[in-house]
C-alpha cells in the first residue's frame, strides 16, 4: 500500500499567528513585508493573517513599520532588544576571532588535500595500468633491442678497420668509372660537333643512346665533400649538363659506339 500522506497543519490564527510572526521577526532581526513573512513560514500563517499580525504587533509596539511603495515593511523593534554587557561584546570578539583563525587553517587543510586529490587522481588507474604497462615493455624492448650492437649482442658484427679501408676503395674504383664515362661521352659529341655531325636535338640524341644525365642526388654528392680532393676548400662548382651514372654500363658502352 502507498505511504499515506503526511497531515497538513492548519494555518494559524488570532494570538497563534502573532506569536509566530514576533518570534520569527525577532529570529532574523530583518524588515519583511506580510507576503515574505506568510511564504518564510511555510504558509503556517496566510497571508491575510500575516498582514493582520504584523499590524496588530505594530500597534503593540513590538514591530517597527515604514511604507515602501505599495508595500508595508516591519521589522523587529529595536529597542525591545537586549543590549549586551561591554565584557560579553569583548568575549565575542575574542571569540570570532579564534573562530576566524580556526576557518583560515580549516582552509589551508582543504587547499592541501586539493591538491593532493589533484595529484592522485592524475595518476593512472588501475583499470588503465595494464595497457600502459604493456606499451612500456614493448617500448623498452625496442629500446634494448637497439643497444644489443653496442653491446655486442647483436648478430651483426660491427664494422672493422679493413672493411672501412674497402668501401672507400669501392668508393673510389666506381667514382673513377663514373668520371671516365662521362669524359668519353663528351669527347664523342665534340667529335661529331667538330665533323658536323651534331644531332639536331642534343636531348632527342642522349635518349636515344641510352645517355642519362645527373639526376639531383648525383648532383649533391658530386659537389659533397665526398668527392673532393684532400685538402681542397669547398667551393661552388658548376655541374655538367649531361653526364653518364655509375652502374649503367649499357649507356657507357653505346657512348662508345
Amino acid at each position: 500500500m502507498p505511504p499515506k500522506a503526511a497531515t497538513k497543519e492548519k494555518p494559524l490564527k488570532g494570538e497563534e499567528a502573532e506569536q509566530m510572526v514576533l518570534e520569527y521577526l525577532r529570529s532574523v532581526n530583518r524588515p519583511y513585508a506580510s507576503t515574505d513573512v506568510s511564504a518564510n513560514l511555510k504558509n503556517r500563517v496566510t497571508k491575510t493573517e500575516a498582514q493582520k499580525a504584523l499590524n496588530a504587533l505594530a500597534e503593540k509596539g513590538h514591530l517597527t513599520l515604514k511604507p515602501y511603495g505599495k508595500q508595508t515593511i516591519f521589522v523587529f523593534n529595536q529597542s525591545q532588544l537586549p543590549v549586551l554587557d561591554p565584557h560579553e561584546l569583548l568575549r565575542l570578539d575574542d571569540q570570532l576571532k579564534d573562530v576566524k583563525a580556526t576557518l583560515d587553517e580549516r582552509r589551508k587543510n582543504l587547499k592541501s588535500l586539493q591538491s593532493d586529490l589533484a595529484s592522485l587522481e592524475a595518476l593512472p588507474k588501475t583499470q588503465d595500468l595494464s595497457k600502459q604497462i604493456g606499451d612500456v615493455t614493448v617500448e623498452n624492448e625496442l629500446t634494448l633491442n637497439s643497444l644489443k650492437a653496442f653491446r655486442g649482442e647483436s648478430a651483426v658484427a660491427p664494422m672493422s678497420a679493413k672493411d672501412m679501408v674497402q668501401i672507400d676503395a669501392d668508393w673510389e674504383h666506381w667514382r673513377k668509372e663514373w668520371t671516365s664515362r662521362k669524359k668519353v661521352y663528351k669527347d664523342i659529341y665534340t667529335m661529331l660537333t667538330d665533323c658536323g655531325l651534331a644531332p639536331a636535338s642534343q636531348v632527342d640524341f642522349e635518349e636515344e643512346q641510352g645517355v642519362e644525365g645527373d639526376d639531383e642526388d648525383t648532383k649533391v654528392v658530386e659537389a659533397g665533400e665526398f668527392c673532393q680532393p684532400a685538402g681542397h676548400v669547398s667551393v661552388k662548382r658548376r655541374q655538367p649538363s649531361s653526364v653518364g651514372k655509375p652502374g649503367h654500363t649499357s649507356s657507357a658502352k653505346r657512348a662508345r659506339t
